[in-house]
């Protein structure tokens, strides 16, 4: 939609003003407007949220729906490449919202949602009502002068994956770097900017590259990627900003572990190269730091590792009932499981209490040893007679992995189109050691899952918990010395990574339209919150993946850096962009009375 509309009139007119640090998008002449949009080729754009165009009223004001195009959002608002593609849709919908006040352009579940659009308004909640289509650095540097010199907060999207609503925000201008996709490049024997040796080989890309692009590319040139699980994400979005775990990281590292090099544009505008010999403060915010927060990556280079050999199994349980026998199997045979390379995903108890899928893979064993490994979830399998189903599969390359992985939708309960409230808690490798620890583990994993499936509120369909078994276990015993803390390479995410076995999620999914009920959406948020309160006390030296995490973690600061990485991330913040211009939620040097989080649900932590 062109900027300059009667609708853009109607929403910029509603908006209430942000504090005085910060100025309101409405504030800003018609003048400034249309100079911002000459610069950056005729890309600044009004948002709207991804279903307004089925609405009878629209931000007060009537207008005629567009069929042909509701019929195609209808039919797509749950695919998660379609979403991807706009700049009013977001994966999780309810960030789409302003969840504090009910604002929302949500239908309900069932599609197609006929009733909703005629019989509710839609409101332009946390969608930026203006935005920068980014398809250049010049494009990324004209929009944050533009926000500096006007003093207007900035909300940076790419896909729209985040879970914690950190590329959203009210009255905020938005930039999406979607677009910046510029050639995938093989680059061997990689000599990083200002550094006098090779690194080995590397894939460099844009931002706006998802993952899908980034595996095929590498797989035709017979390497593999450390990367995520769903092929709509944004490698060097959120994901790298936030650390990146993968199948791939107990052997070959975190996302961040990977990185060589990084280009990126600063709050100030500066057009930087990031890398172990240069500009390596920034190298260390961006790897780690959060989303966001320090700038805008363009241009990521990351290292291609040659295809191996590897064998997965996955098994799927259709008994009623089997889940804490899952679950206890899986918690007695994880140490030895991350010895063996293995990595993967598990979500026990889906759809109520019926049914398990576990999904794991490694390039350390061969066939048989896997066979002997992974005997305990065979045998597991073959008590459930009919109702449950193993297999292990060797294959040629990652790439087959990857493809079966999206093929049995083994990890993609955090899927697109749905509204979720989530916690997590990367778990210590010791709490997996000694009977105690296990069954205390297991008890306490058993109870987040019944008190997901005791909620008659929540959508069944989704796991209510998801396990990922992809941390760095095997590669951090021989992390390289330029990447021990205080190293050229050092990364900021949370050392609970180094000595974690799980990432364990906790999922509470319901309907979108729900968004619409500030009193219900809460309470969700805060029962999610509060069911991951025990494993929290149980792993006091645990930690907690940002990307994915609890939007009101408890501690925030301990929890997704620790104190050490904290400090010197606060300095580097404080350097480059003193005015706080990128600010989120929980985020580095963020104020929790900023009018910018006022969509947020009022959670007591």
């Amino acid at each position: 939609m062109a900027l300059f509309s009667l609708a853009l009139v109607a929403v910029l007119g509603q908006v209430t003003a942000l504090s005085p640090r910060m100025s309101s998008l409405s504030s800003v002449s018609d003048t400034a407007w249309q100079s911002l949009n000459s610069s950056v080729g005729g890309r600044l754009y009004y948002g709207e949220p991804l279903l307004a165009p089925c609405y009878t009223r629209y931000n007060g004001h009537f207008q005629r729906p567009d069929a042909q195009e509701c019929s195609i959002l209808q039919n797509n608002r749950t695919n998660g490449p379609f979403v991807s593609d706009h700049f009013g849709g977001y994966q999780n919908v309810n960030w789409a919202a302003c969840q504090s006040s009910g604002e929302s352009c949500a239908f309900g579940s069932l599609s197609p949602d006929l009733v909703t659009p005629v019989t509710k308004e839609c409101k332009q909640g946390s969608v930026s009502p203006k935005y920068v289509d980014a398809r250049s650095v010049e494009d990324v540097q004209k929009t944050l002068l533009f926000a500096q010199e006007n003093n207007l907060p900035v909300v940076i999207k790419n896909t729209g994956h985040d879970y914690t609503g950190r590329s959203s925000g009210p009255d905020s201008l938005g930039l999406w770097t979607h677009h910046i996709q510029p050639s995938i490049t093989l680059q061997k024997g990689f000599i990083p900017q200002g550094c006098s040796d090779s690194v080995g080989d590397v894939i460099t890309f844009g931002a706006g590259q998802q993952f899908a692009g980034i595996y095929k590319f590498a797989h035709e040139h017979n390497y593999r990627v450390v990367g995520g699980s769903s092929s709509t994400v944004n490698a060097a979005g959120g994901w790298i900003t936030g650390g990146g775990h993968s199948l791939l990281s107990n052997e070959l590292g975190l996302g961040v572990d990977n990185v060589q090099q990084l280009k990126a544009v600063l709050p100030n505008g500066t057009y930087i190269t990031a890398n172990r010999c240069q500009n390596q403060d920034i190298f260390f915010a961006l790897r780690g730091g959060g989303g966001g927060t320090f700038g805008v990556i363009t241009e990521m280079s990351t290292f291609a590792h040659p295809e191996k050999p590897m064998v997965s199994i996955s098994v799927f349980s259709f008994s009623p009932n089997s889940a804490k026998d899952f679950i206890s199997i899986i918690v007695a045979n994880a140490d030895r499981w991350a010895s063996e390379g293995w990595g993967g995903y598990i979500q026990p108890g889906l759809i109520g209490k019926g049914v398990s899928s576990f999904f794991m893979a490694t390039s350390l064993l061969n066939q048989s040893a896997a066979e002997i490994s992974m005997k305990p979830m065979t045998d597991f399998a073959h008590r459930q007679g009919t109702l449950a189903i193993a297999n292990i599969t060797s294959t040629s390359t990652y790439f087959e992995i990857m493809n079966a992985l999206v093929g049995t939708g083994a990890a993609e309960s955090l899927g697109s189109g749905g509204a979720t409230a989530m916690s997590s808690r990367i778990i210590p490798q010791k709490y997996f050691q000694g009977a105690a620890n296990q069954q205390k583990l297991s008890s306490i994993l058993v109870d987040i899952l019944t008190a997901a499936q005791e909620d008659s509120g929540l959508l069944p369909a989704v796991a209510p918990l998801f396990i990922c078994v992809t941390a760095p276990t095997t590669y951090s015993q021989s992390l390289p010395a330029s990447d021990q803390p205080n190293g050229p390479g050092a990364s900021s995410v949370t050392p609970a990574w180094r000595t974690g076995l799980w990432h364990a999620i906790h999922l509470r999914s319901f309907s979108p339209s729900k968004t619409r009920d500030p009193d219900t959406v809460r309470e969700i948020f805060q029962a999610a919150h509060n069911t991951m309160n025990p494993l929290r006390e149980f792993t006091p030296d645990g930690g907690a993946y940002q990307n994915e995490a609890d939007a009101f973690e408890t501690d925030p600061i301990g929890s997704f850096w620790g104190e050490e990485n904290y400090a010197r991330l606060l300095r580097i913040k404080q350097e480059v962009d003193p005015k706080n211009l990128l600010s989120v939620h929980n985020g580095v040097g963020w104020e929790r009375e900023d009018e910018r989080f006022r969509c947020y649900p009022d959670v007591s932590v």
